[in-house]
């Protein structure tokens, strides 16, 4: 799964609505939709707040991707969470 597709996974599955989110990791609807469509990639501190709001570790949320995904070298995000998946590792 795509960064996008987990967190709008999350999103769903917990019940709430994208306005909500945003709200919560101080972004705007728009950027944040973006981020669920992977249109925009979300930062680092993005994912931070992302995954305090879920109360899921960085490392489980890491699990929820692709191996395909987390392969790849042009999302930022990605590299941070792989580094830290193969610190626990």
């Amino acid at each position: 799964s795509t960064v996008g597709k987990s967190l709008q996974w999350l999103r769903e599955n917990r019940g709430f609505g994208v306005s909500e989110v945003a709200r919560a990791i101080r972004m705007t609807s728009a950027t944040y939709s973006k981020i669920e469509r992977d249109q925009r990639e979300a930062s680092f501190i993005m994912m931070y707040r992302l995954c305090a709001f879920y109360e899921i570790s960085m490392h489980e949320f890491a699990d929820m991707l692709s191996s395909a995904e987390l392969g790849r070298s042009d999302l930022s995000t990605i590299r941070v969470l792989r580094k830290r998946q193969e610190k626990s590792s």
